[in-house]
């Protein structure tokens, strides 16, 4: 977020056809910490986790709140919703927290000194009593009773970064160097499913499941893996070109679904519409360092969390809608006054291309902070419409600026609420 001479900006740049840009905007957490999971209960309800640090919400994300809790040097990884009352963090170094009022208090299972003892970033709890825990140390944690007690099994694989069950018997994990697993005996054996790796050394962070039929999981150096029977069998469907490093994927729906991880410069953000044959670039220069974990109320509304306190939101299905309205070769490159001005959350911008070049749009604060990238694309000759949304955005003077390698375009927009 750089300062400019000459004043604000928004510099706006449309993806090919109908539409691309994305729409992922940076929600206020108050910390700079990394954050690793998150989760809602429904679209306004939820939390997230990171280093030392359980942050909830209840208006979406618009207000995020320090949660009081026992593990205030320690990585927390995953955290469980059972219900608004009851739920699960662990974390490293023999981390493992409770609630049962909402987050209010948050005990300590167990929290061990830092550097000592097993690390768990893998939780799931079917309801408020049933769960695994699972991590380092070549073990899962399994309890009937809400941890009053935990139950020891030994399980013949690396770092456990995932779990995920259908119901008290029947579930599956992934992790370090190629591990995947499936269990039918509610955890207590594991074995191999039916899945041909094309190395054995592949890291799998996280597992996304749907309706308890379809997953994925994608490794390092990205392929994407499928099964259409809950873990039984798995087929190799494709990559995630561009993916520096996968550390997450999650789908909404059969066919929609993101995965984020690590870039060199930046953080990577990637979408599917297809169920996980290929995926777009969606989020580039605005992702300032990796994305650790998504949550999806549908197809439209989600978060995204990562390093360096990152928080983000999205009721577009990560997308700014844009429409070449006319294929026709203006006669100048041109950029429009948005209308309405002032708007309220929500506004059109339309602008003209005259010859094929690489564009990009982006907006800036008063203070000439670059608060959003639309986009860095090529585009085609065409009159281009968009229609962008400042829901997240405070009232005030911004500027929008659409740029190619010979012209610079800006003007001035007012967002009132």
């Amino acid at each position: 977020m750089k300062r400019l001479t000459i004043v604000f900006v928004f510099y706006c740049s449309l993806f090919i056809t109908h539409y691309s840009l994305s729409q992922w905007v940076q929600q206020n957490t108050g910390t700079t910490t990394d954050f690793h999971s998150v989760k809602f209960i429904n679209k306004y309800t939820g939390w997230a986790c990171g280093t030392g640090t359980i942050l909830k919400t209840t208006n979406g994300g618009t207000n995020w709140i320090a949660q009081n809790h026992p593990a205030t040097s320690k990585r927390l990884a995953s955290i469980n919703i059972v219900d608004s009352l009851n739920l699960y963090c662990v974390g490293w170094f023999e981390t493992i927290l409770k609630t049962t009022d909402g987050g209010l208090n948050w005990t300590a299972i167990r929290n061990g000194p830092g550097g000592t003892g097993s690390s768990y970033d893998a939780c799931f709890f079917i309801n408020k009593n049933t769960g695994w825990i699972g991590g380092s140390g070549q073990k899962i944690w399994k309890t009937t009773n809400g941890c009053d007690s935990l139950m020891y099994i030994y399980v013949d694989a690396g770092y456990i970064n995932d779990i995920y069950f259908k119901d008290s018997l029947i579930g599956l994990m992934c992790g370090d160097a190629g591990l995947l697993k499936r269990t039918t005996n509610g955890g207590i054996n594991w074995y191999i499913p039916n899945i041909q790796l094309h190395y054995q050394g592949y890291n799998f962070y996280k597992l996304s499941i749907i309706n308890n039929q379809y997953g994925w999981i994608i490794g390092e150096s990205n392929p994407v893996y499928r099964t259409t029977d809950f873990g039984e069998n798995w087929d190799s469907i494709g990559y995630v070109t561009n993916g520096y490093q996968i550390y997450c994927v999650y789908f909404s729906s059969l066919n929609t679904g993101w995965c984020g991880g690590g870039g060199v410069y930046q953080g990577r953000l990637f979408k599917t519409t297809n169920s996980g044959f290929s995926w777009s670039w969606q989020q580039r220069d605005s992702v300032k360092g990796y994305v650790a974990g998504f949550w999806f109320y549908n197809d439209s509304i989600g978060w995204a969390v990562g390093s360096n306190g990152m928080i983000l939101h999205t009721t577009t299905s990560g997308n700014t809608f844009i429409n070449r309205i006319s294929s026709s070769v203006p006669e100048s490159f041109s950029l429009n006054q948005n209308y309405p001005n002032p708007f309220n959350n929500s506004t059109i911008i339309e602008f003209s291309i005259e010859e094929k070049d690489y564009y990009s749009f982006e907006i800036y604060d008063i203070l000439g902070k670059k608060v959003q990238n639309i986009f860095n694309e090529i585009k085609n000759p065409g009159v281009y419409r968009l229609s962008f949304n400042g829901a997240n955005l405070n009232s005030g003077i911004y500027f929008y600026r659409i740029s190619s390698s010979k012209n610079i375009l800006t003007k001035k927009l007012i967002l009132l609420k």
